[in-house]
């Protein structure tokens, strides 16, 4: 689902969390319900003298299912986030029903850090800080997917926001001056 962009905004790079953003959550997920199926089996098939095989069939079932929609939606989280630059504002959409979607001004953008911890460094992704004039202030955009080159394309748009309006902004500009 694509963000509405203004008149005259052009998207520089859309991209999203790197996918081992998710992929930790998912296999632990799988884990426990491994897990929890096997001890489920484990349990003898009769106790006191009464059958619960086809109790331990439901359970195991139920389970699985759990651990489906759970991963499920932790799938669904990870695929709706969104990170889009514009040659304007940088947009962070989120959410899988109910959608938000945050931006920063490019003229409100004070300071810029990427982190690149050794973990990161190695699936090709960091973290990068934005510190923005307003009301939080901060924004930090996890696990972006080789963030060196979204970061340099960050610094090269806020530079060619600060040298002047983009193309088919002058209008605009000259209209706010003359009173118009």
């Amino acid at each position: 689902m694509a963000t509405k962009l203004m008149p005259g905004e052009q998207s520089l790079t859309v991209t999203r969390q790197h996918y081992l953003a998710v992929a930790p959550a998912l296999a632990v997920i799988t884990l426990i319900a491994v897990a929890l199926i096997v001890v489920l089996y484990l349990i003898p098939g009769k106790l006191g003298g009464l059958d619960i095989s086809g109790a331990r069939l439901v359970i195991a079932i139920i389970i699985a299912v759990f651990a489906l929609m759970v991963a499920l939606i932790r799938w669904l989280r990870w695929r709706f986030k969104r990170y889009v630059l514009t040659n304007r504002r940088v947009i962070v959409e989120n959410g899988v029903l109910s959608r938000n979607v945050e931006s920063i001004a490019l003229d409100r953008i004070q300071n810029t850090i990427i982190h690149r911890p050794v973990s990161d460094r190695l699936i090709g992704a960091g973290n990068i800080e934005i510190e923005s004039a307003g009301r939080d202030g901060t924004e930090m955009l996890h696990l972006v997917p080789h963030a060196e080159t979204f970061y340099n394309q960050l610094m090269a748009a806020i530079d060619e926001w600060r040298q002047g309006p983009p193309s088919g902004m002058q209008g605009v500009s000259q209209a706010r001056q003359s009173g118009v």
